[in-house]
């Protein structure tokens, strides 16, 4: 598929797997639980071993923005697995900018906001093996990823709010497919090269070279308070009644083993995801929502629904073919009401299937 463009709006929720600045508008809908059924671009994302589930050549540029922290991510994603019966190959690369602020009480006692630069790239490879003709699949996602989190002190003096983080990564993924009624995959996401998240401790006590009030009062909760690149693990099924692609239902899970791992309580971050695809013609419909348990305890949990539709005329061979979209996503349920989270994800482009 060639996309010609793809936005999403409005606060992206943080998630347990894949890059900080860039999702999938089929992914979202669904609430994030398309492990076992995505393929192309959205495979190369979260799931690289179902890079080999359908055989498609597509090109997709990704635009997004998250409008809580003011965090736009640009990409493109070239993947191929028309060629080869056995195996699927895509690159990837991902451009990530932003400026979350951190509010708080100045030497005048005057509430003041701090805004920092969170900046990343990130480029990625897939490589996807059939190991066992339709019934076995094996990927891997080796990456390089940066990221910076910076500030200007009042003398305008750069800082680093936190280190930098500059490390070749690794994704690792198993599938298997039964009988084409259902799919289980498991992904390792971060097995090298994981990143700390920009906050262990709530509140804030102390950034240098700001002046405050003796009691700052700080508050960054529109910074992630999960890691961009956290060692986490996903599962996902996928079942297909129609013994067709045309309509699953999803159920995923992730567990995130750094984000909260540096605090005093060290909590595994759990998400459980749900989702549900059916195309009716040219035109899929799809459900899905989502829980997230943040920190220990229930304080934090948050919960999503999301939905979307779209539209698709397969190509023929030699011939070009239309993928249009749209996914929504409202946080329901936890934090507070001013932190709600609403996404918005549009995609448009072109499906080209080559006479090669």
């Amino acid at each position: 598929m060639l996309g010609l463009a793809a936005l999403a709006c409005l606060a992206i929720p943080s998630r347990a797997a894949a890059s900080p600045g860039a999702d999938g508008t089929r992914n979202l809908s669904m609430g994030n639980a398309t492990r076992g059924s995505s393929t192309g671009t959205d495979a190369a994302i979260i799931n690289p071993a179902g890079l080999s589930y359908a055989q498609q050549f597509e090109i997709e540029p990704l635009y997004q923005f998250n409008l809580q922290d003011q965090t736009h991510g640009l990409g493109v994603f070239v993947s191929d697995s028309l060629n080869s019966p056995r195996i699927a190959l895509a690159l990837g690369y991902i451009f990530m900018n932003g400026t979350p602020r951190i509010r708080y009480n100045g030497p005048l006692s005057d509430r003041e906001q701090l805004k920092l630069a969170h900046f990343g790239h990130e480029v990625s490879g897939v490589l996807s093996v059939t190991a066992v003709q339709n019934w076995l699949y094996i990927g891997v996602k080796p990456k390089w990823q940066y990221v910076s989190l910076r500030y200007h002190d009042d003398d305008g003096i750069a800082h680093d709010y936190v280190p930098k983080h500059n490390a070749f990564g690794l994704d690792a993924a198993v599938a298997i497919n039964f009988l084409d009624w259902a799919r289980l995959s498991v992904v390792g996401y971060n097995l090298f090269g994981p990143n700390p998240p920009a906050r262990t401790e709530d509140p804030v006590t102390e950034i240098e070279g700001i002046a405050t009030d003796d009691d700052p009062e700080f508050n960054d909760t529109n910074l992630r308070p999960v890691s961009d690149y956290p060692r986490s693990l996903g599962h996902g099924l996928a079942i297909f009644p129609l013994h067709n692609p045309n309509f699953s239902l999803n159920v995923d899970a992730t567990y995130d083993f750094t984000s909260y791992r540096e605090t005093q309580d060290q909590w595994t971050r759990i998400t459980v995801n749900a989702g549900g695809e059916f195309i009716a013609g040219p035109v899929p419909i799809r459900l899905g929502g989502w829980w997230d348990s943040r920190g220990r305890g229930n304080g934090d949990d948050r919960g999503y629904v999301s939905a979307g539709l779209g539209f698709i005329r397969p190509a023929t061979l030699g011939g070009v073919g239309v993928d249009f979209g749209v996914g929504f996503a409202q946080q329901v349920t936890g934090s507070i009401p001013r932190e709600l989270d609403t996404v918005l994800s549009i995609n448009l482009g072109l499906r080209l299937r080559p006479d090669l």
